[in-house]
């Protein structure tokens, strides 16, 4: 599988049907139900090329051996079908509808708990020693064992080191305590990936502030954020809840991509509707947008699953993005979301 250029990158995020949560994703992964849900994507979308999928080193923690098998089964499943892999290591989005699970801040500040108690927690990558806090330890294993095993693998289009960091305010504070555990958190684990041997490109899922951009830019190969056009007036200070404003954030972000001189990849993108007619036309107006600029992009998300913002209310809690997937719980594709491949790279 060669790698593709950013982009002509088109594809989903993928979490499978069967669980809500990352752990509960991976505790009881389903790699049958996977590779139907799969199989799905791949007929109705020919065009889908990537898929970024989310892991979870709370899974990893509990049953390494099953979690690194389940893993190469399901990269063998994607790549079986042409699909390259962008793994997410972890997790900073806590949804207050339907928390996905990751990682606490109290983990990445120095005495924000017992557990974090030195000064020093995410120093050397290269030294493990008897001082070191649990918290790092469990997040360097998890890291080594699993970028070791598929350091070289071309199955893995990039490494996606957190997804979205950085998310609040405190993002614009450059003396922010928080802000400054969080990047030299994102440090260590470039660091960690680095000294495991991966080859591949590693990127961050950037909410949608240019802000977060340019703070994740210097532990990035490729620049990824999260154009999201909020129609429904939300949206961080970038005001992406309007046309113009959406259009102005996916502008700078192009300008700073350019100015240093790394690519730029939408790792989510296409903001949810219970209406399927206004889900098409964000995917419609958002894709064209993105397209126009050369932006390639992983839609969130492929398939309905009890995670938040991937089912309708029948399912579950339903947030302020509402519905985002593109096939339903029966593997039907929404009305009018065919529309997808229409933007695939020619």
């Amino acid at each position: 599988m060669n790698r593709r250029a950013t982009r002509d990158v088109h594809g989903f995020n993928y979490a499978g049907s069967w669980g809500t949560s990352g752990l509960d994703l991976w505790q009881h992964h389903d790699h049958g139900l996977m590779a139907v849900e799969v199989a799905r994507g791949k007929k109705a979308f020919p065009g889908w090329n990537t898929a970024r999928w989310w892991l979870s080193h709370e899974a990893f923690q509990r049953d390494p051996e099953r979690f690194l098998a389940n893993l190469d089964a399901g990269l063998g499943l994607f790549a079986a079908h042409d699909v390259a892999v962008v793994p997410v290591l972890f997790n900073r989005w806590r949804d207050p509808v339907c928390d996905f699970g990751g990682v606490p801040l109290d983990h990445l500040l120095p005495h924000a708990s017992a557990w974090t108690r030195t000064d020093d927690l995410f120093a050397d990558p290269a030294v493990d020693g008897p001082d070191v806090a649990p918290v790092q330890r469990i997040f360097r294993r998890y890291l080594v064992d699993v970028v070791t095993a598929h350091a070289d693998d071309e199955r893995v289009w990039a490494w996606d080191l957190c997804n979205e960091p950085l998310m609040g305010a405190y993002v614009h504070d450059e003396d922010s305590p928080l802000r400054a555990a969080e990047l030299r958190w994102l440090r260590w684990c470039r660091g960690v990936v680095l000294a495991a041997g991966a080859r591949q490109p590693l990127t961050v899922g950037n909410y949608a502030d240019v802000a977060a951009l340019r703070a994740t830019e210097p532990v990035s190969d490729v620049l990824g954020f999260h154009p999201y056009w909020m129609w429904q007036g939300i949206g961080p200070e970038t005001n992406v809840h309007t046309r113009e404003g959406f259009e102005a954030y996916l502008d700078e972000c192009v300008a700073f991509a350019r100015s240093v001189g790394k690519d730029l990849y939408a790792s989510e993108t296409v903001w949810g509707a219970r209406d399927d007619a206004k889900h098409v036309e964000v995917m419609r107006y958002t894709l064209s947008r993105l397209r126009e600029r050369g932006i390639g992009y992983t839609v969130h998300a492929l398939h309905h699953s009890g995670v938040a913002d991937l089912h309708r209310d029948s399912h579950g809690p339903v947030g302020h993005p509402e519905w985002l997937h593109f096939l339903d719980a029966d593997g039907s594709v929404r009305p009018g979301h065919e529309a997808f491949d229409e933007f695939a790279p020619g």
